[in-house]
């Protein structure tokens, strides 16, 4: 009833943004212990992008995919800074109202390294609990995203 079978193509979908180390906690101290420098690159679903854009609403059976790589830092001559490197974890959201209470479900793929073909949302006081908290749209961090906050209505 609430599985979700791991999207495919989603590096195909549009990308809306990327942050390294983003994380809400109560305290500075939590944050590197909790989440260490880890990008996010987040993806939303073409038909969701193209309603958000006209109405500034996502609709119901948006999905949002976020992949997380590690940092890593070079420094040498000529060359300086962080980039993307191993694959961490794919995270999903998706917006349906009649299968998650809150309207949104959550989901983690990883599996010992390797991504699951399905997976269970994930408890409420997870993702879900922050995002009600601390999004500006809908449960979607469209504050930090810059291709989003272009799109919605009110920026055009």
């Amino acid at each position: 009833k609430n599985t979700l079978v791991r999207p495919e193509g989603y590096r195909e979908w549009v990308f809306v943004g990327s942050s390294l180390g983003l994380s809400y906690s109560q305290t500075v101290d939590q944050a590197p212990a909790r989440n260490p420098e880890i990008y996010h690159n987040v993806y939303i679903s073409p038909a969701a992008y193209r309603e958000f854009s006209k109405s500034g609403k996502f609709p119901e059976g948006t999905m949002m995919a976020m992949e997380l790589f590690s940092a890593a830092v070079k420094k040498e001559p000529g060359l300086q800074g962080s980039y993307q490197n191993a694959f961490v974890a794919l995270e999903v959201s998706v917006k349906d109202s009649k299968r998650f209470d809150g309207g949104w479900g959550y989901f983690n793929f990883p599996e010992r390294g390797a991504l699951k073909d399905k997976a269970e949302p994930m408890p409420q006081n997870t993702c879900w609990a922050c995002h009600d908290k601390n999004a500006a749209t809908d449960h979607v961090f469209s504050q930090f995203y810059p291709v989003l906050r272009a799109a919605a209505p009110s920026a055009k």
